[in-house]
């Protein structure tokens, strides 16, 4: 069974690979491949599981006689920060990102703060399933977990130092924090620049992390915004490397209006590198066309993080980011942080004295359709040929107006669909007919 998806390992953690056994398993082969002499930096989101493993990831570490260092609740792109700052062997992130509390998950940062390479992740592997093909369990450790409240110190004075603007003084500010790992530093740093924040979801139980909240769920931030008169909103995932904005007229704003600003800003400062921006094969055509329209070369990475920072490092790109609402500062952090990018666009704002809508009204969207279909396996589409050729005559009817993107979730059974076009009730049904048949074909093909 492979471990490793498209960003770590991602589970049910009530079950394989998130049994106490497995996770020290899981926690030796890391140490035994990553660690240089130094200690490894275990951080966490607030779901009720993660305590349990990083306590169980510890006992691995000790047994291959590499030290755990404890940091606490706090953002999974402090980690990234931190492997400069303190130069830890590597970072260990447990958090599943947006999905439900009962999902947990392992991210994985090197000693230069990126995330792995396939080949680590092979590497590792190969180590796991070794020690559990073999029962070469390690010996269990009672162990004390202390986590030092320090490290997020360090973490919140880096991001309050990108602040270049004015002070945030007399500014409203909403933020949603979805219940997780942003929950006391969101508040902390935007009180410290001058702004009156009104925090929501900051109260974690272990079990409300993401629940109808955060960057997935920006509504009711969205609502009071409008109720309070704020000069915007911040919506942030549960382990704060997302940030969705919300304008002052309460108006939603993904990744493709921040990403489109932000490089037609960059540029007019000279900051641009290479005048490219590095987004995924998920923005909207109406994205495109904006930065067609201001000469900026746009590359079209995989979806996920990870790949948009590699088409970064190959094209030299200071800027990448994902619709989803990830966005890259290369010269900054090396890998997405909702909080971080949120300071760079309230410097902007204010360096330009514009409110968000002003700044960010600078893509015309065409509507997108998506739909999340569970399937029982993933299977290439390629080898299904009733839906290969629906897709191709939907692509021919959408013509240059319109596309179609279908793929699976790397952390779970769904097919994913995607349909652009002018037509918002033709793309839906196009899509409907699409995820459908994918379905039904798969059925049949086993």
């Amino acid at each position: 069974m492979k471990l490793f998806g498209t960003d770590g390992i991602r589970s049910d953690s009530s079950r394989f690979p998130f049994d106490n056994e497995t996770l020290e398993v899981i926690g030796r082969s890391v140490a035994e491949t990553l660690s240089n002499g130094n200690n490894i930096l275990i951080i966490r989101d607030t779901r009720e599981s993660g305590k349990r493993i990083q306590k169980e990831l510890a006992k691995g570490f000790l047994s291959a006689g590499v030290t755990p260092i404890f940091g606490g609740v706090m953002p999974t792109s402090a980690a990234s920060f931190l492997m400069r700052k303190c130069k830890y062997s590597a970072a260990i992130v447990i958090s599943a990102s947006h999905n439900p509390y009962m999902d947990n998950g392992i991210k994985i940062f090197n000693s230069k703060g990126l995330k792995l390479a396939d080949s680590i992740e092979e590497k590792i592997e190969k180590k796991i399933h070794k020690y559990l093909d073999f029962k070469s369990i390690v010996l269990r450790k009672k162990i004390k977990i202390k986590e030092n409240s320090k490290l997020l110190k360090f973490y919140e004075e880096f991001v309050i130092k990108n602040f270049l603007g004015k002070s945030l003084k007399g500014k409203i500010i909403v933020i949603d924090c979805a219940n997780g790992a942003s929950y006391r530093c969101a508040s902390y740093v935007l009180k410290k620049l001058g702004a009156k924040v009104i925090a929501l979801n900051v109260k974690p139980n272990g079990k409300n992390i993401n629940l109808n909240c955060g960057a997935l769920h920006p509504e009711y931030a969205a609502k009071v915004v409008k109720e309070q008169k704020a000069f915007c909103g911040l919506a942030f995932d549960g382990d704060a490397d997302r940030l969705i904005c919300i304008d002052e007229n309460g108006i939603v704003r993904d990744g493709d209006y921040f990403l489109a600003a932000m490089a037609g800003w960059l540029k007019s400062k000279k900051k641009l590198k290479n005048n490219t921006l590095v987004s995924t094969v998920m923005a909207n055509i109406g994205f495109l066309q904006s930065m067609k329209r201001k000469n900026i070369k746009v590359i079209s990475a995989k979806v996920g993080d990870r790949y948009v920072m590699e088409d970064m490092k190959r094209y030299k790109a200071s800027l990448g980011g994902e619709q989803s609402g990830h966005f890259i500062f290369k010269d900054i952090l090396a890998t997405g942080d909702g909080l971080l990018s949120a300071v760079i666009l309230l410097s902007a704002l204010s360096s330009e004295n514009k409110t968000m809508s002003e700044f960010l009204n600078v893509v015309e969207k065409f509507p997108q359709v998506f739909i999340n279909k569970k399937v029982s396996e993933k299977i290439s589409v390629e080898k299904l040929p009733k839906s290969c050729q629906l897709i191709k005559n939907y692509e021919k009817v959408l013509g240059v107006n319109g596309r179609t993107l279908v793929r699976y979730s790397g952390t779970e059974n769904l097919l994913r669909v995607m349909v652009e076009g002018k037509d918002e009730k033709k793309i839906k049904i196009i899509a409907e007919n699409i995820a459908e048949t994918i379905d039904k074909e798969i059925e049949s093909y086993k």
